[in-house]
């Protein structure tokens, strides 16, 4: 499939929980089966790469990110193809106790992003180094964000550092309507500094989901998170 000209696109969070592996793993999802693209989704939470869980891996996925980051090269031959959805995915050790360094991420990206439409890399939560690696790899990045001040405010750093380094972003919501206490969508968008490109409405068939290692999109695809989702693919797709 060579001659593609893949978007490489990070889903980043200052703060962990906030449902961004979730929101990763099903816009590639969508992005394949809604919208017919080539995705490569790269797991680049290297202590606990819980893409692949949720896809119901149990496995230690050979050869994966691990792999791949000491050499750049390998990418093609340590992508792991996921039996019942076709999705293609770099992972790392579900084994790992340390954290892994991401200096070659951006040569990781590159090497292989000919061969996709889109790539989209979950990430650790993180203000530190690795998220500048990531930032490096990345033409665009979304930032998924709960409707709570300390999280939001948490996550101007991250948006400060994405500014810095000139790289796209686009705020994602998500989690909304949990209750009267959340922010709005227009206090968001005050503190961010940045429109909301995507609201995602709290759903429980998103958390069966992860539980039952189905993702919502393909287990419930008329569910409001799923339409959310969609909603986000189509935007990127450019088929709004």
């Amino acid at each position: 499939m060579a001659g593609r000209d893949g978007r490489s696109i990070g889903v980043i969070s200052a703060k962990g929980g906030v449902g961004k592996t979730a929101v990763a793993l099903n816009l590639a999802l969508s992005l394949m089966r809604d919208f017919k693209k080539r995705v490569l989704a790269i797991d680049a939470h290297t202590i606990s790469p819980n893409m692949s869980l949720y896809l119901g891996i149990i496995d230690v996925i050979p050869p994966g990110l691990l792999y791949a980051l000491r050499d750049p090269e390998t990418v093609r031959e340590s992508v792991y193809i996921h039996s019942s959805t076709g999705l293609h995915l770099l992972s790392g050790s579900l084994t790992s106790v340390r954290e892994v360094d991401l200096t070659n991420l951006e040569k990781v990206v590159s090497t292989i992003r000919g061969e996709y439409d889109f790539i989209i890399i979950d990430t650790a939560p993180s203000l530190g180094d690795s998220l500048r690696h990531i930032l490096k790899a990345c033409d665009e990045v979304l930032l998924v964000v709960n409707p709570w001040l300390p999280i939001v405010v948490t996550n101007l750093k991250a948006i400060k550092i994405a500014d810095e380094m000139k790289t796209p972003l686009k705020v994602v919501l998500n989690k909304v309507g949990r209750s009267r206490e959340e922010m709005s969508v227009r206090e968001v968008e005050d503190s961010l500094g940045h429109p909301v490109a995507v609201t995602i409405p709290v759903d429980l068939e998103v958390y069966r989901g992860v539980e039952e290692r189905k993702p919502v999109i393909l287990s419930n695809p008329r569910s409001p998170g799923s339409a959310a989702i969609r909603k986000l693919a189509r935007m990127l797709a450019g088929e709004v």
